[in-house]
């Protein structure tokens, strides 16, 4: 039964962990990926390119060490009109993002990749989109600009970001950070 192993989780993001809370998950540890997000080559399907990094995040942690754990690793990307709006640290960034993303649509897309004890891979792709309705540039606060810092997009749905969404189709907490409807599906397979 997956809640008696040890559980990593190749992440320091708060986010994740505390989705992965709401699954009843015992054993967490969450421990940095190895991989530098910043050098790596994303390529079109960019479906393809977050499920290819999550893998590669969840690889970087399996070692000898922990060889008898499951290990959960989980990127997202926000896109728009072929265009990632990558995590950034400029408050200004940030701003152009959110007057790009308004009134408009955009996609998150989440990669998941789960590793068994036994090193078997499983991975899936959650693609939610979500409209925004028009800010105003008044409305894009430094309030706002901070809590957008180190976010895919700009923003944080759970967060400030909640107040510009019209609308979502598809998983609330892929946007949030990984989709946690899949993961329990995963974490339900026999073969974990």
């Amino acid at each position: 039964m997956i809640e008696s192993r040890k559980i990593i989780l190749a992440s320091q993001s708060k986010r994740r962990l505390e989705l992965l809370n709401l699954l009843g998950l015992k054993n967490i540890i969450c421990e940095n990926h190895k991989i530098d997000e910043e050098d790596f080559n994303w390529k079109k399907p960019y479906a393809k390119s977050v499920l290819d990094l999550s893998e590669l995040k969840a690889r970087s942690i399996k070692t000898k060490n922990n060889e008898n754990s499951v290990v959960i690793a989980g990127d997202t990307i926000v896109t728009r009109a072929g265009k990632i709006f990558h995590k950034t640290n400029s408050m200004r960034q940030i701003k152009s993002y959110l007057q790009t993303l308004s009134g408009r649509k955009h996609f998150v897309y989440g990669g998941l990749c789960v590793l068994s004890t036994s090193g078997k891979v499983f991975k899936k792709l959650s693609k939610t989109e979500v409209y925004f309705n028009k800010i105003l540039d008044n409305e894009i606060t430094k309030q706002v600009l901070e809590d957008g810092l180190g976010k895919a997009g700009g923003y944080a749905l759970q967060n400030f970001g909640s107040r510009f969404v019209k609308k979502i189709r598809g998983c609330y907490t892929n946007v949030i950070g990984i989709s946690i409807p899949e993961l329990y599906k995963i974490l339900k397979n026999p073969e974990l």
